[in-house]
């Protein structure tokens, strides 16, 4: 399935010039990253707070999404634009993030359900020091990082290389490069175009789940099904599926 690759291309585009002019670092990855977990509770403060990553006062995206061409993602790459955390202390920075997937085996019967798990697994980060505050339907994450964390070397070297880690336990995946952007907040503004279609794309898979009826010449997401012809494609299948039936969990 096909159902990201455009986007990747304008994620791609995107960070080309960054590249060009020099703004864009790759970090070192780190398959054992050795940072310690944060256990069953891992409260941050505002008072215990050093640098605090997509408040509400800042721009802020966070979408993961997958493709099944290699050659589209660059297996535990890890880049940034804009500041890393050491020497950010006392900032309050625009956060982009965006994860790349290669993966195999996506189909019209596990795309939904592949696509929520992805997204879960941000959850599962255990960072000590590091606080994910909230993470909203609108594609926004806010999170905390702890002084002790900074003063350790908490780094966006350390963040991607486990949230690399956890996505590689699931069996599908085989490639993953994440994309941090800090630099401004226009530079992640111009990236929510992008993230506004990953989130209509993943909002039209909810509505064929939930309303395996629903008219497509009414559905207000019609004009993305008719850019992504594999939304057609999908909901004619469940549909099918649907007569014989068979139920989507």
């Amino acid at each position: 399935m096909q159902l990201y690759d455009t986007i990747i291309d304008e994620i791609i585009a995107f960070r080309a010039p960054k590249e060009a002019a020099g703004e864009l670092k790759e970090l070192a990855f780190s398959r054992d990253h050795l940072w310690p977990a944060a256990g069953d509770r891992n409260l941050v403060l505002q008072s215990d707070t050093a640098i605090e990553l997509g408040n509400p006062a800042n721009e802020s995206l966070s979408f993961s999404i997958w493709t099944e061409n290699a050659d589209a993602v660059t297996d535990n790459r890890i880049t940034l634009i804009g500041p890393d955390i050491p020497g950010s202390e006392g900032s309050q920075l625009p956060f982009g993030k965006i994860v790349l997937i290669e993966g195999n085996g996506f189909n019209e019967d596990n795309a939904y359900d592949r696509v929520r798990e992805i997204d879960l697994v941000r959850f599962d980060i255990s960072l000590k020091g590091y606080m994910m505050r909230a993470a909203s339907r609108y594609m926004r994450e806010w999170s905390r990082i702890s002084k002790s964390a900074v003063k350790n070397g908490f780094s966006f070297s350390v963040l991607g290389s486990a949230l690399i880690g956890e996505l590689k336990k699931i069996d599908y995946i085989k490639s993953v490069e994440v994309i941090f952007v800090t630099s401004t907040d226009k530079d992640v503004a111009l990236l929510k175009p992008v993230a506004s279609q990953v989130d209509k794309i993943n909002n039209a898979m909810t509505k064929m789940l939930e309303e395996m009826s629903v008219d497509c010449d009414e559905c207000e997401y019609n004009d993305v099904c008719d850019e992504v012809s594999e939304l057609r494609s999908m909901h004619k299948a469940m549909k099918e599926k649907e007569k014989t039936g068979h139920v989507y969990h």
